[in-house]
């Protein structure tokens, strides 16, 4: 048995392609994954986000980094 991952650029397209395929006897199963416009807009927000930080902004409140990580260090050991 051979597995075939495949990805189709709209709904509409994909619905054409599984039922099309639905239609062939040797296609055993066909799972679906989320839409891919639900993919996509999780990427445009992921993207955006990671675009909306300027460089050199993410740690710029960090004057010690050695001093920071021990405090991280003694956060996680007081939990």
């Amino acid at each position: 048995m051979t597995t075939l991952r495949i990805t189709i650029d709209n709904r509409k397209n994909a619905q054409l392609l599984t039922k099309m395929l639905r239609s062939m006897a040797f296609v055993k199963k066909i799972e679906e994954d989320l839409p891919v416009s639900q993919t996509e807009n999780q990427y445009v927000q992921l993207k955006n986000i990671i675009h909306a930080i300027k460089p050199g902004s993410l740690f710029c409140e960090i004057n010690n980094p050695v001093e920071w990580q021990k405090n991280i260090r003694d956060e996680w050991e007081a939990h």
